[in-house]
């Protein structure tokens, strides 16, 4: 046994991480064994792990005002209001833990069940007075017997088996356990002294559902929002140690699919604009433009409201949740649903397998559009235009491989309007890093120009004409091998352009050394759930051979976290009838496949091995 002590003081009873239930290395907690008073601490704890804060926390004062320190979730424990053990406050936070999808490895079926005492604990002497005693303050005390009238029950004095007339207690609250007897046929309940037959066993109520509740209000306007519908275990509430119904609490749908007024914006940017009208400033004062950041954010953020300050690096997550219905990315048709992403189809449909084909056509087959396609292996120094991507373009593929591996070879993609004005890599300043390029609400994804095979993309129609140029400032050296395909409409005339150049000078060649040679990513290590990508990450000189000269501390990750959609999990089914009308007989359930949407699913869809048959005995009355 061991006292925590901090550097103030020992009265810590227990540490623990917030919200961290579902990560391997952190789903612990520490508990100060203090005898039976120690199953306080460790629900409390348990209840930090499930992302709960304290009940006095700024966020629970805000919300539900001054809960008081009778609730599990108190910072200073005083007494358990046993009818309403957990606050509020608490209740919101664990609720928004599981709807966020943070606690699916709870839903693994457990090997075996624990088997828990029926009894009270200090009933039938499980744990005399003096073992309570002995449980915390150690083997050589006793319970104090000349305890006053108010203190039976409710308080715990214990002394050392010296006879010394000293007594101990703790600070607080330390009652007598449940079940310790009390003024002749008196039992300890809750701190006070009742009689036995107040806590005779009441026959179980099992819990039932209520009905479901009307679809509630649609998430958007137009474009696919989604709407709730909810229902509540209260028809009966579970009482008396009965079960808690199991299903689901809350189901929801798609509403308003049509598509919204083309207004060159996207709901994702609509929704970071909001801020624009909190006057963000930077340094000098420049007040701050917020667009959609996708570039950079892990898979299990993308339903977070990430924005970042237009033409800058710096970015803010302004809400933990987007609005529901908000696609989670560029590239994809899925949706946020809670801050999960949900699939969904081109037609803005929850569990619909429609998708856009090659020309941008919800639902079509191909025929409306035609593939253009071209290269460039030569170019001069400076500017050199590529194409010009006409208006209403979709899949757009323009890659750039580098030379002989090396990552700078000389040779950079660009992007600028036909108006002149550059979107990407313009002025010979050159964007190493992946990024995001927003046009009138559609997102191009470019890869960075530190990849071996750098790389623009888009997947959704292009609102304007946009000219794809090459910034070569080594052509001599390292020719370029420039690759690109996208499809336009057949009715959209288009033509190839020849390569112009456009020169410029006073620019300074970068020092060819030895750097870091990035190769493309894998694909993910998992179809669901949290996966892995990896990628080469080697050190090459100016002939391409492999170097150690490279900067150690500046080598790039060559491996990253990757996953959208929840893996299916094995849930255990109702309990079947008892197999004996009376005396003992048993009861069974099976395990279901089920899915992200809480339906079931193949049962080879879920991992292996499937859960066991669970059995357990039963006795509906007496022969």
């Amino acid at each position: 046994r061991q006292d925590f002590c901090g550097h103030q003081s020992c009265d810590t009873l227990g540490v623990a991480d917030i919200g961290t239930m579902c990560d391997r290395n952190k789903s612990c907690s520490v508990i100060e064994d203090e005898g039976l008073q120690a199953a306080y601490t460790l629900a409390h704890e348990l209840g930090h792990v499930l992302s709960m804060p304290h009940d006095d926390s700024k966020n629970c004062e805000r919300l539900f005002g001054p809960l008081g320190e009778h609730h599990v979730m108190a910072a200073l424990f005083i007494h358990l209001n046993k009818s309403q053990p957990w606050s509020p406050c608490s209740a919101m936070y664990l609720t928004e833990f599981l709807d966020g999808g943070h606690g699916d490895c709870l839903l693994d079926a457990p090997a075996s069940p624990v088997s828990l005492p029926a009894e009270l604990p200090g009933r039938r002497a499980l744990y005399s007075l003096d073992q309570q005693c002995q449980q915390i303050f150690g083997k050589d005390f006793q319970h104090c017997p000349n305890t006053t009238e108010e203190d039976i029950c409710a308080q715990l004095w214990c002394r050392t088996g010296s006879g010394e007339p000293l007594c101990h207690t703790k600070n607080g609250s330390l009652p007598w356990a449940d079940g310790t007897p009390c003024k002749g046929e008196g039992l300890c309940w809750d701190g006070r002294c009742v009689q036995q037959d107040a806590l005779e066993p009441q026959p179980e109520v099992d819990g039932g559902w209520g009905p479901w509740s009307a679809w509630g209000s649609c998430s958007r306007s137009c474009g696919g929002g989604i709407q709730f519908s909810h229902r509540h275990c209260d028809s009966p509430r579970p009482r008396h140690g009965g079960s808690y119904c199991e299903g689901q609490r809350t189901k929801y749908q798609s509403c308003h699919t049509e598509e919204c007024p083309l207004d060159g914006k996207s709901f994702r940017e609509q929704q970071c604009e909001k801020y624009n009208s909190y006057n963000f400033t930077d340094l000098e004062g420049n007040r701050l433009e917020w667009v959609p950041k996708y570039a950079g954010v892990s898979p299990r953020d993308r339903c977070k409201l990430f924005c970042r300050a237009r033409g800058r690096s710096e970015f803010k997550v302004f809400e933990a949740k987007v609005i529901d219905g908000t696609l989670c990315g560029p590239e994809t048709l899925s949706i946020c649903v809670h801050g999960q992403c949900i699939k969904a189809g081109c037609d803005h449909v929850i569990g619909s397998s429609k998708k856009l084909d090659k020309c941008g056509v919800c639902g079509g087959n191909g025929s409306t559009c035609r593939k253009i396609s071209g290269s460039l292996n030569r170019s001069k120094y400076g500017y050199n235009d590529i194409v010009t991507i006409p208006a209403g373009a979709t899949n757009i593929d323009i890659k750039q491989r580098s030379h002989r591996g090396l990552r700078h070879d000389g040779n950079y993609l660009a992007l600028k309007t036909l108006e002149g004005k550059y979107l990407l890599n313009g002025d010979f300043a050159i964007s190493a890093m992946e990024q995001d390029i927003l046009v009138k609400g559609t997102i191009l994804k470019y890869s960075g120009s530190m990849t071996t095979l750098e790389r623009l993309q888009s997947f959704r129609q292009l609102p304007e004409p946009l000219t794809v140029q090459l910034l070569t400032i080594a052509s001599e050296l390292f020719p370029p091998k420039v690759k690109y395909t996208f499809f336009i409409p057949k009715d959209v005339p288009f033509s190839k352009q020849k390569g112009k150049e456009k020169k410029s000078v006073n620019v300074i060649r970068p020092m060819l050394t030895s750097q870091w040679v990035l190769g493309d990513w894998s694909e993910c290590s998992k179809t669901c759930g949290s996966g892995w990508q990896r990628r080469t990450v080697d050190c090459r000189d100016v002939e391409g051979q492999t170097s150690s000269a490279c900067n150690k501390s500046l080598k790039p990750e060559d491996i990253k976290p990757c996953g959208d959609v929840p893996c299916p999990l094995w849930r255990l089914g109702p309990w079947s009838p008892c197999s004996q009308t009376c005396g003992e007989g048993v009861r069974t359930r099976n395990a279901s496949c089920i899915d992200y949407t809480g339906e079931v699913t193949a049962p080879e869809r879920c991992s292996r091995p499937r859960p066991p048959l669970a059995t357990t005995a039963c006795v509906l009355r007496q022969c």
